[in-house]
């Protein structure tokens, strides 16, 4: 890269790819000025680094300062990072729109190379997941809350996903939507939907987004609203022809369920509260002879509860299963600072005889081989064993040990959970 003596011409930068040591050199050539590492928030201590930038000109010299780099680098890659974005920084909302007009025009090979040509959204096909990591990205206050949001919220836009692209899921509500990222980001998937002349994989076209809190639906959900209009109003579309669609979200205030109406959503997601929280919204908290979801009658419920720990979780299965009938369809895991969440997916059972579903009452029965769910696995029964020290566990955690222990080809977490003693860890 540095041998071939002709890296610049008079239009700029003309290579298309690089690597690390390169791209770095030229960041850190011209911080002898302390304002610019000031502007970039550089630490004071990079004259180090300045000094090798300035000897990697050198191609014979280069080679043999690569291994000394190497260890410097692995130090100071965050202000590295840091400061290529500000030099040379991509407008997360022209990626954006880049993502949803390929998600649109995907077989238009024109629009595509367009596209391309940008160097903003680099894939061919843009799926939904595509979609909605744009979206919640333009939403971000910035990139660190971003990853975090994604890095939760991705496993469950994927249950989401499974059964809309094998039955008809009109349409979703996000209870408890809160800024409205997760439903502005399905609401996008549904906008792609509607646009394209083939709507075959993205199939749900409505989505709601309720609160029970009026301020912060004005100042979350709708005010991000505005925000993705205002990014949709420029995007324009393969046919130049074609007007845009609006974006099919509405949001409502109102307590649980009680801003939809009866076979209004097909599917209801609740994300970022308490198991106990969702089932009072979902059973209710009064001996009514229906429940709210019954009555509303949805047929999919997503869930992604706060609180992982397995005496919540078995209550919310049991919940679910056994007293409403549902059946649990999948689950993904994510593990996102220092906590662990578990999405589910639960689909309505009509059957009348409910001692014909297989009820999963324990978290993990599609995640047995997930590599997340393994260290979920390894810190409850360490954490458990601390617990019972000091007292009885509750019954649904004495239900959880048993169950791991009577797992075939699970050796390892038999010998964590070597501590258990039937008849000094159950409560009476």
């Amino acid at each position: 890269c540095m041998s071939s003596g002709n890296l610049i011409n008079k239009k700029g930068y003309n290579k298309m790819v690089v690597n690390p040591l390169f791209v770095a050199s030229l960041i850190f050539l011209p911080m002898s000025s302390a304002a610019f590492r000031l502007r970039c928030g550089l630490p004071a201590h990079t004259h180090h680094l300045m000094a090798f930038a300035s000897s990697m000109t050198s191609p014979v010299r280069s080679h043999a300062l690569q291994r000394h780099f190497a260890f410097q680098w692995h130090g100071h890659s965050r202000y590295i990072s840091k400061a290529c974005d500000k030099v040379n920084k991509v407008n997360r909302y022209d990626r954006f729109r880049a993502c949803l007009r390929v998600a649109v025009s995907d077989n238009n090979f024109e629009a595509t190379q367009r596209i391309h040509n940008t160097q903003v959204f680099s894939k061919d096909v843009a799926d939904p997941l595509d979609v909605a990591k744009s979206t919640m990205e333009i939403m971000a206050s910035n990139r660190r809350s971003f990853n975090r949001t994604w890095e939760r919220m991705n496993p469950l836009i994927q249950l989401i996903l499974l059964p809309s692209k094998s039955s008809r899921m009109k349409s979703v509500a996000d209870v408890g939507c809160d800024h409205g990222m997760l439903a502005l980001s399905l609401a996008c998937i549904a906008w792609v939907n509607q646009s394209r002349d083939d709507s075959n994989e993205f199939l749900f076209s409505k989505v709601f987004g309720t609160d029970v809190s009026s301020p912060a639906l004005e100042n979350g959900g709708i005010a991000s609203l505005k925000r993705v209009n205002d990014a949709l109003s420029k995007i324009g579309t393969a046919n130049d022809n074609k007007s845009l669609l609006e974006l099919p979200i509405q949001f409502r205030i109102g307590d649980g369920l009680s801003a939809l109406q009866p076979g209004e959503a097909n599917a209801i997601v609740i994300a970022g509260m308490g198991v106990h929280t969702m089932l009072d919204i979902l059973v209710g908290k009064s001996e009514a002879t229906t429940t709210p979801i019954e009555s509303l009658e949805s047929e999919y419920v997503f869930l992604q509860p706060t609180n992982s720990r397995p005496q919540h979780l078995i209550i919310l299965y049991d919940g679910l299963q056994k007293d409403l009938g549902w059946e649990l369809c999948d689950e993904k895991v994510a593990f996102v600072g220092g906590r662990w969440y578990i999405s589910s997916y639960f689909r309505r059972n009509d059957d009348d005889n409910r001692e014909t579903i297989s009820i999963y009452r324990f978290p993990g029965h599609y995640l047995l081989d997930n590599e997340i769910f393994d260290n979920y696995v390894r810190h409850h029964l360490e954490w458990l064993k601390q617990v019972v020290e000091k007292g009885p566990l509750a019954e649904e955690d004495t239900g959880w040990v048993k169950h791991i222990l009577s797992l075939t080809n699970k050796n390892e977490w038999k010998m964590l959970a070597a501590w258990y003693n039937d008849e000094d860890t159950a409560t009476e």
